[in-house]
């Protein structure tokens, strides 16, 4: 994607923590980031309390509000259609191909355990360096005050999931081509983001940053290549991208409105629709 200049600007500019942070953010690679020009939307602000995108109208940081919800939901034996759909087993390597927002990698993370990896491909640098350093800033998070104690251990899986996550900013066909053969287990398509950042006011800021191009079927054969198990594709239900590009819907969510599509690359006994 072409780079977007944004303002960076901090909240108390002689704090050399905000300063390191200012540093870490100009260092990502995509990024192109101007100090100071106030009159170049959007902006991103560097606080005490985090950082966050602005376009003058809506403010967007990272938070795993969404993660934390299913995470808990997990802890209770709800099942999760996307942790369903994917089949992930504890200890396996997953390749999110579209980071987006970070939910799906952040539920990843945790199904897999401490001996799993997350590779998260993202090709909005802006929305890449965002999402690296949420994750990155969770490790350090004060924990809210919690009275219940699977909501504290939903936010200690969390932090701990956070971790096992690689954000890597770069187009996702391209950083496929360069993988082996098998290296990892399942590869997760979520091309949704564009039309969830259309729709979405509090995300809106972002709109310009994401990748509104459709999955070319090129990017699906490597993604078959590289993954030993199955390449997942989350769509509106009904979508005919189910089609052309090979998936088969993966049943259940009568009610939901979206669908999973799965091409199996290499079926055991044990994996089963």
């Amino acid at each position: 994607m072409k780079e977007i200049p944004v303002s960076i600007q901090l909240t108390h500019p002689d704090d050399p923590v905000l300063q390191a942070k200012m540093e870490w953010f100009m260092d990502q690679p995509g990024c192109s980031f101007r100090i100071g020009e106030l009159d170049l939307l959007p902006i991103l602000h560097i606080t005490r309390k985090g950082v966050f995108l602005d376009d003058g109208l809506k403010r967007f940081g990272f938070h795993p509000n969404l993660a934390i919800i299913r995470i808990l939901q997990g802890l209770r034996g709800e099942q999760d259609r996307f942790l369903l759909a994917a089949n992930i087993q504890p200890g396996q390597t997953f390749i999110d191909a579209t980071l987006g927002l970070g939910t799906d990698a952040l539920v990843a993370a945790w199904k897999l355990g401490e001996k799993g990896k997350v590779l998260a491909y993202e090709n909005s640098p802006i929305l890449a360096a965002l999402i690296k350093d949420g994750l990155m800033g969770l490790k350090d998070k004060q924990l809210p005050r919690l009275d219940n104690p699977d909501k504290a251990k939903a936010w200690q899986e969390l932090i701990h999931a956070s971790q096992r996550i690689e954000v890597v900013w770069g187009d996702h066909y391209e950083l496929l081509t360069v993988l082996p053969d098998s290296s990892a287990d399942i590869v997760y398509f979520d091309p949704m983001f564009r039309h969830t950042c259309e729709k979405s006011s509090s995300i809106q800021p972002l709109h310009r940053y994401s990748d509104h191009r459709p999955l070319q079927t090129k990017v699906i054969r490597e993604a078959c290549r590289v993954a030993r198990s199955r390449v997942v594709l989350k769509e509106r239900k009904g979508s005919s991208e189910f089609t052309r590009l090979g998936f088969r819907v993966f049943d259940g969510g009568r009610y939901s409105e979206v669908d999973y599509g799965i091409i199996k690359c290499f079926i055991t006994r044990e994996e089963t629709f």
